[in-house]
C-alpha cells in the first residue's frame, strides 16, 4: 500500500506547534487505518461473492435449477410436503446432490460471512475514529463517501453493537 499523506493546509507546513503536529498525525493515522479496514471489507465481500458463485456453479453443474433448489428448501423445512410419487422421487434424487454441495460450501460461506460482519464492524469503528479526528466534510472528501453515508455506517454499528460501559453492576 502506498504511503498516504494528508494534504497540509498552507501555513501549517512549517508550524512547529506540538498540538497541530499531533492533530495532523492523528488524522493521518485514522485515515490510514480506515483505508486498510475498508480494503479488508472489500476483500471479504469479494471472497464471499466468489464462494457463493462457486456454490451456484456447482449446483448448476449438477443440473439443479434455482426453482428446484427453492422447492427442495421448502420441502426440507416441511412447509410443502411432496405427496405424489414423481415429486417424492425428484426430492430424493435432489436431496443427496444438494446436501453434498451444501456440506462442501456452507462452512466456507459461513466463515466468509463472519469475516464480512467483522470487517463491517471494524469499518464502523474506524469510521467513528476518523470522524473524531477531523470534520465530517474532510472525512467525506478523503474517503469518497458522503457525510450521510459515513454517519450511517457509524450509527448502524452503534445500534447493533453498543459501546461497552465503564460501570459494572455487582450482584449479591
Amino acid at each position: 500500500m502506498p504511503a498516504f499523506r494528508l494534504l497540509t493546509p498552507v501555513g501549517m507546513t512549517d508550524n512547529s506547534h506540538p498540538h497541530l503536529r499531533e492533530l495532523h498525525a492523528q488524522r493521518e493515522s485514522a485515515l490510514r487505518n480506515w483505508l486498510v479496514v475498508n480494503a479488508a471489507l472489500v476483500s471479504a465481500i469479494e471472497r464471499l461473492g466468489q464462494l457463493r458463485a462457486a456454490k451456484a456453479k456447482a449446483l448448476k453443474a449438477r443440473e439443479i435449477s434455482a426453482h428446484q433448489l427453492a422447492q427442495f428448501r421448502r420441502w426440507k423445512k416441511g412447509r410443502v410436503k411432496p405427496t405424489d410419487y414423481r415429486t417424492l422421487t425428484s426430492y430424493a434424487q435432489h436431496r443427496n446432490i444438494i446436501t453434498s454441495i451444501d456440506r462442501r460450501w456452507d462452512g466456507a460461506i459461513t466463515t466468509a460471512q463472519i469475516e464480512v460482519d467483522r470487517a463491517t464492524t471494524d469499518l464502523a469503528v474506524a469510521t467513528a475514529n476518523l470522524l473524531s479526528t477531523m470534520p465530517a466534510a474532510l472525512a467525506s472528501e478523503l474517503t469518497g463517501l458522503s457525510v450521510r453515508r459515513l454517519s450511517t455506517i457509524v450509527r448502524a454499528t452503534a445500534n447493533t453493537h453498543p459501546a461497552p460501559t465503564t460501570r459494572t453492576v455487582q450482584r449479591h
